[in-house]
């Protein structure tokens, strides 16, 4: 049994090593929906990476981003003694009107909305040039994010990280070719927000989320700092 045992993970452990390297997503067009986007998070920040040429759209979100106040706890301590009427209406007396009445007796508090944070957008000046050698993909191991094409013979390099510890969502653009990496940044949201200048190299988002019936008004804000970095 023991010799079984080696001779499985020996040769398990090639294939292991294979597969790891091999975690990607990779795709030769840029996405058009937002479920053909390709997704990053730290667990409190998200973002959907479209991939795009001329105008790159990377749709933020943030977990604390809603339109309600803080959870309550204990919300409907009578959810179990109705779970088991309804249990007991559906299975045994066939009352489904019954058992849709005291299913309605389980739910909490009413939930408020779970709202989008907002678009950033990099737009470049390619004049309607057509990219050849598109391409991009997720790496799942290192959670990077990557789209890649050539434009009159200069290749450009997009890459969007998350980090947890350091809580921000990091994009990294190149360029093959000196003084071709020219770009303009943006940002716009659903919600009532305004950009604003904060300092000579970042910009900011702010805005609030509406609150229905209630005095409480979530705000919230996000930064997009320009880093220089040594021209490839």
């Amino acid at each position: 049994m023991n010799k079984k045992l080696i001779t499985i993970f020996v040769i398990l452990a090639p294939l292991c090593s294979f597969c790891q390297k091999n975690l990607r997503l990779w795709y030769k067009k840029p996405a058009t929906v937002w479920t053909a986007a390709l997704p990053l998070g730290n667990g409190r920040l998200g973002a959907m990476v479209y991939g795009r040429v001329d105008t790159e759209l990377i749709q933020l979100n943030d977990a604390t981003l809603w339109s309600g106040g803080p959870v309550r706890t204990h919300v409907n301590p009578d959810a179990y003694d109705n779970l088991l009427l309804a249990r007991k209406a559906l299975m045994v007396d066939e009352d489904y009107q019954k058992g849709a009445e005291y299913a309605k007796k389980m739910q909490g508090y009413y939930s408020d909305s779970y709202l989008p944070l907002g678009d950033l957008t990099i737009t470049h000046n390619f004049k309607d040039t057509v990219p050849t050698s598109y391409f991009r993909d997720l790496n799942i191991r290192d959670a990077i994010a990557t789209t890649r094409f050539t434009i009159d013979g200069t290749e450009y390099t997009r890459q969007v990280i998350t980090s947890n510890p350091d809580q921000v969502i990091v994009i990294h653009l190149t360029a093959s070719r000196v003084g071709k990496l020219n770009f303009k940044i943006g940002t716009s949201s659903q919600l009532k927000y305004q950009n604003v200048v904060i300092s000579g190299n970042e910009i900011a988002m702010k805005g609030k989320a509406p609150v229905p019936m209630r005095s409480l008004i979530s705000y919230f804000s996000i930064s997009c700092s320009l880093r220089n970095h040594r021209a490839l």
